[in-house]
Formats: structure tokens, sequence, C-alpha cells
């Protein structure tokens, strides 16, 4: 499936592309406040560079060097993008650390070890005095490093408390309402032997294939018949019962989820329904919503469940987002535009 992209948990990214960030930062800037708990700079950045990753991953190989300068999604430059999506992680952050100390969450003593056995494997790899010098250069230090992990171990464990009682008949009506099956006909915009865009002139003659089989389509064809034949997407031979889609993943696909675009048009519509055309990096799409099979969620029953228990704290997360005071530093979150 050639617009898949697997998605990295923050905590991964983070240490996946320690090494590929040279933003330094300082821990006495202050971008942000949540309820008089300070986001600092150098916490920031980490937010930011782990959202940078994602939408580099999404939007596949070969970005243009000026791509963080440059590139728009939706009308904004990307750079804003990420930047309004890292605050978002960071004041959720700081809310779950809050709210665990609050009901006396604690991180359990496996949970300490696993923080001290990642610390141990730098420290092993760079001496004690090397550490800090290491984490420096990427604007960080063994502190700030340790405090992401236990925030991580704070959120899982304040996450498992408040959803405990989420039952199956939760994860029935999650999956009925919240999880999307769709099928989908991809014209591809990027040549399949050099990977790049295509030129003008062929892009507007796929278009207008495009748009044919569209009007093809919303009057009445037979949907599977058309994906049988004109969709360019290797995935729908192995998919032949669609995709079910959820809020940033694929059921069945651990650690995968469409590109954004494509998620929200397909979770936008209602059974039966047939999108326009929509636009990805990779072409374009004519999305048809179909219903929900129930043997699927018997099949994936436990991951349902886990969607459905993430869902419910995104909720609680949000409300207590909505009723916090944020402060935001106008002027030092101008200054970072990488």
């Amino acid at each position: 499936m050639l617009y898949f992209k697997k998605i990295i948990s923050m905590l991964m990214v983070f240490l996946i592309i320690l090494g590929a960030t040279s933003c330094i930062s300082s821990k006495n800037i202050t971008i942000a406040s949540v309820d008089g708990e300070k986001i600092t700079k150098e916490e920031f950045v980490y937010f930011l560079t782990s959202v940078k990753a994602t939408i580099e991953n999404e939007q596949g190989s070969d970005l243009p060097e000026d791509f963080w300068e440059t590139a728009e999604i939706d009308g904004q430059r990307v750079i804003e993008t990420a930047k309004e999506k890292a605050l978002e992680e960071a004041i959720k952050s700081v809310l779950s650390r809050k709210k665990a100390i609050e009901q006396a969450i604690k991180i359990s003593s496996s949970q300490r070890q696993d923080i001290n056995n990642r610390i141990g494997q730098i420290v092993a790899k760079y001496g004690n005095e090397g550490v800090d010098d290491y984490l420096k250069q990427f604007g960080l230090n063994s502190k700030l490093y340790e405090k992401v992990l236990e925030d991580s171990f704070y959120r899982q464990n304040l996450m498992e408390q408040l959803t405990a009682d989420v039952s199956e008949n939760d994860a029935i009506d999650y999956f009925n309402n919240k999880i999307a099956r769709v099928k989908h006909i991809l014209f591809m915009t990027v040549d399949q032997q050099t990977n790049q865009p295509l030129e003008v002139a062929q892009l507007e003659q796929v278009k207008i294939k495009a748009e044919d089989i569209l009007a093809k389509a919303k009057a009445g064809q037979d949907f599977d018949s058309l994906v049988a034949e004109y969709s360019e997407d290797p995935g729908s031979a192995t998919q032949p019962d669609g995709y079910y889609l959820g809020k940033g993943y694929v059921l069945g696909q651990q650690g995968g989820a469409m590109v954004p675009s494509f998620e929200t048009a397909s979770l936008e519509l209602k059974v039966d329904e047939i999108s326009d055309l929509v636009e990805t990096n990779y072409g374009f799409h004519i999305i048809k919503r179909y219903a929900n099979d129930q043997t699927v969620y018997q099949q994936n029953s436990e991951e349902v469940l886990i969607y459905a228990r993430n869902n419910r704290f995104e909720e609680i997360l949000e409300g207590w987002r909505n009723e916090a005071k944020i402060e935001k530093n106008e002027k030092e979150y101008g200054k970072i535009n990488g």
C-alpha cells in the first residue's frame, strides 16, 4: 500500500532520531506554561523534533532541502503546523504528569529500572562524564532525558487507571462509530520508477481521468469493479474488504496510519458515501465508506479495546486542556523556526 505510513511513538522517535537534530536550546527559556507549570524551550524542542520526524515520515522520501522553510500544509507553513502540534503534545505531557501526581499515581519499580537501563545504555557507550556532553549537543541533558522517560510512564499509568472501566460494549460502540471501513481508487501522480512527481502535463491527464471515474462512481457504477479496474494501489488487491481506519491508525496494521488527508476524508464520510477527489502526495483518491463487518471486530477485539481506551483518555486530556490556563511566550515561540 503505497500511501501507508508507519507512525512512530513520540518516545521512540526521540530514541531513534536523537543523533539527527542540531537544535540547541536553553532550559531557562520558557515557551509556555500550563496552570503555572513551565514548558521550557529545551522541552519544547524535544516535542518539535518528534513531530517533525512524524511529518517527514508522512510526506515520504526525497523531501526538498528547503522543505521546512517553504512547504505548506492546508495553506499554513509546515513548520508552524509542527510547532502547534508540538506545543499541544507538550501541554498534554504536563497535564498528564500533574494529574498523575495529584492522584498519587507512581512509577513502578520495573518502570524505574527500565529508565535506568535506557540511561545506562548511553553511559555504557559514552561513559559517565560523557553522557551530558553527548546530550548537550542536541539541547538536552541527562535530567531532561530522564524526565521524558518518566513522563511517558506517568501518562501510561494514568491512562490505565482512568480507562479501566472501558467495557466490551464500549469497544463495540467505538468500533461502530469511530472506525471507518473504506475502499478507494488511487490514481498515482508519482513516477513509480523514479519516485518523483509527474510533470504538469502528465498530472493534468491523471486528474482528468480521475474526475471521469469519479463521475462514474457517483452515477452508481459498481465501486468494487471500478477499484479492480482502475486503482493503482497494490494494497487494494490484498485488502479486498477494505481498510478499517481510526484516528491515527489502521486496524490490524500495528504502528501504521494513513496520510492525514486520506484519513480525515475517510472518517468524515457516511456509510455508502463517496468522496470527491482527495489529493495526497501519492495521487488522487476516490474513497467510499462501507458498513463495518462485525466479524472484523471479533477478530480484532483486543486491539479495538486498546484504541477505545486511548480515545477515552484523549477525551479526558482534552477536557483538562480546555480547563487549564495556558500562557504562551509569543516572543520566544516565534523565534523557533526549525
